[in-house]
């Protein structure tokens, strides 16, 4: 996700009407929400497995799914390790 930096600048111009500078802010604010949240929760980003070995830099708890394998992964301490689930 993208979210963008909050910028100390004018919000409104004199006309009242948003400033280009947070116009760009909420619709690039806007258009990650509309990404990554449906109306039955957050997106979990999809990847292939080539792609999430090649990440580096991820925090612990980020979670991708496995598009190759059709799993659910989460960053550990250890790597990107697949979430065992079981149905019942």
């Amino acid at each position: 996700m993208n979210i963008p930096s909050l910028f100390d600048d004018k919000i409104v111009n004199d006309d009242g009407r948003l400033t280009d500078t947070w116009k760009n802010i909420l619709e690039q604010l806007f258009n990650e929400l509309q990404i990554n949240l449906s109306d039955f929760g957050i997106v979990i980003p999809k990847l292939s497995s080539e792609k999430i070995d090649s990440l580096t830099g991820m925090p612990i708890s980020t979670m991708v799914y496995d598009t190759d394998n059709n799993v659910l992964k989460v960053k550990t301490n250890l790597g990107f390790e697949t979430v065992k689930t079981e149905l019942i």
